[in-house]
């Protein structure tokens, strides 16, 4: 039975720094290999050119989800989402960081694109939907540069992913691994009803259908989403 109890701020700040430095030094080795133009996209960096830029970013998407995992990956691109009000100064920083990069906005992000893979290495997330802003009242600072999500709020922004009908099939797959992972890792410190309460606010059945998640999980049961 899961014990519902929450990590201490400072070790999941500490996990996080660690994956961090594992998982832009391995997205970094790729791309100086594959994407040149893009190699000195790490994290690290475009957390830096907001932050000198006033803004506090939620680093979103594998490299923010790194520490709540057992193991760091690597990534193709860096997941930073910004409050609306922030949002033009976010990219305004970044294009002027990053000129050499294209930029292609939509709805809920705004793409940094290498012109030369026509792959996003830095997508600027916008809060448009419940599950983001949902995220600026559940996160841990790490120092005064950025914020990740916590636990609970981690798993439900995967969870999002995982069920829309606008994701990719395949990236559908490599979510549902890092929710298995992030779950299998945290067994004994995730909140559950945090969990079921805020996955309810995704869409009404959500927090019944991430708890049957979690329960196949750990039951060892085969996943279905």
């Amino acid at each position: 039975m899961l014990r519902e109890a929450r990590p201490q701020a400072e070790s999941a700040v500490r996990s996080h720094l660690a994956a961090l430095g594992t998982s832009s030094w391995l997205t970094t080795y790729f791309r100086e290999k594959h994407q040149p133009m893009a190699a000195q996209v790490t994290p690290e960096a475009v957390i830096e050119v907001l932050h000198q830029a006033g803004i506090k970013p939620v680093l979103m998407g594998t490299h923010g989800l790194g520490g709540w995992r057992s193991e760091a990956r690597a990534t193709q691109d860096v997941d930073v989402l910004v409050r609306k009000k922030d949002i033009r100064k976010a990219v305004r920083a970044l294009a002027t960081a990053y000129p050499d990069l294209t930029i292609a906005d939509f709805p809920v992000v705004t793409r940094f694109i290498d012109p030369a893979t026509q792959k996003p290495v830095i997508d600027v997330m916008k809060p448009t939907q419940e599950v983001f802003r949902l995220v600026f009242r559940h996160t841990i600072a790490v120092g005064d540069t950025h914020e990740i999500p916590e636990l609970e709020m981690a798993l439900v922004s995967k969870f999002a992913a995982m069920v829309s009908p606008r994701r990719d099939v395949a990236k559908k797959f490599v979510d549902i691994g890092d929710f298995i992972d992030v779950v299998r890792h945290n067994r004994d410190d995730l909140d559950l009803r945090k969990l079921k309460r805020l996955a309810d606010r995704v869409y009404p059945t959500g927090g019944g259908e991430i708890m049957q998640l979690v329960d196949d999980i750990l039951a060892g049961r085969p996943i279905q989403v």
